[in-house]
């Protein structure tokens, strides 16, 4: 009979055994998004990243308070690196030469300060609300 056979004495060698892998804890997810959203600067993107709903994150951020302010940090420190990223650009304008005939006859610089405008006005650069 077939199925009375004993396996073979170091198992079955083309059989893989699929185990699912564990689902990480609480912990390890805050801080998963914590990192994303350092790193993208949207909580919608980390929490895309992190494998978790947008309305969870906010409601982490609502029932915990160290995250909450751990968020609000991350937060700030990336509009203002982003700020400071635009003001460079307006203080330091790229320029493109200008060609004719295979000589340069001059150059233009462009400066694009509609980003400052709007992060200056932004409520996190100023220091209101959440």
């Amino acid at each position: 009979m077939p199925y009375s056979d004993p396996p073979p004495p170091g198992g079955y060698p083309d059989v893989k055994w699929h185990v699912p892998p564990q689902r990480p804890s609480l912990a390890r997810r805050k801080r998963d998004f914590l990192r994303h959203l350092l790193r993208w600067g949207s909580m919608s993107e980390a929490a895309a990243r992190t494998g978790v709903d947008r309305r969870t994150a906010h409601r982490w951020r609502a029932e915990d308070e160290t995250f909450d302010l751990d968020c609000r940090e991350r937060l700030t420190w990336r509009r203002q690196t982003i700020l400071l990223a635009a003001m460079d650009r307006v203080e330091n304008p790229r320029t493109r030469p200008v060609l004719y005939r295979g000589r340069q006859i001059g150059h233009i610089g462009r400066a694009n300060d509609r980003i400052v405008a709007a992060l200056m006005w932004s409520s996190e650069v100023l220091g209101r609300g959440k």
